[in-house]
């Protein structure tokens, strides 16, 4: 998988060694590519993760099943959590590619602010971004500036 992304500047990269494993793949399938986390003078949290699910999908499935898909898996987690509240899935579009993008908040975690956002690569293969903040308009900032995310030609 190839992608540039140019991050906001509050943020640090973590990559290799100093990136968390994956939360629920057993099987190894699921990899993160990249973390940002806040600055250590914002205090250091993690506000975005870059997964890679290298399990490729059927070419019977069109890309917004196997991304919806995907995304209810992260719904169904935190469905009947006590006081989360969860908005979507919605579909977006950037110039280089579509997305589903599902955001909750729970009130007793931090980050308060969530989104799962779920892209469906050409080999059928999906890169999930899980960003966080501690405000609806901080968390929509994130969100917005995947905008500058570009797949390689084999990705679009």
């Amino acid at each position: 998988m190839g992608l540039t992304y140019e991050f906001p500047e509050k943020f640090s990269p973590k990559v290799g060694e100093e990136m968390p494993k994956p939360f629920r793949d057993a099987t190894g399938r699921e990899r993160f590519v990249l973390t940002l986390w806040d600055t250590p003078q914002r205090g250091g949290a993690l506000r975005m993760a870059f997964l890679y699910d290298t399990k490729q999908r059927s070419s019977d499935s069109t890309h917004d099943t196997i991304a919806l898909a995907y995304i209810g898996e992260i719904k169904r987690q935190w469905l009947g959590v006590k006081g989360v509240k969860i908005d979507g899935p919605i579909k977006g579009s950037e110039p280089s590619y579509d997305y589903w993008r599902l955001d909750f908040s729970t009130p007793d975690q931090v980050p308060r602010y969530n989104s799962a956002i779920v892209i469906t690569l050409s080999d059928r293969r999906i890169l999930a971004i899980r960003a966080g903040a501690p405000s609806q308009n901080e968390l929509d900032s994130e969100v917005d500036s995947l905008a500058r995310i570009r797949f390689d030609k084999s990705q679009k």
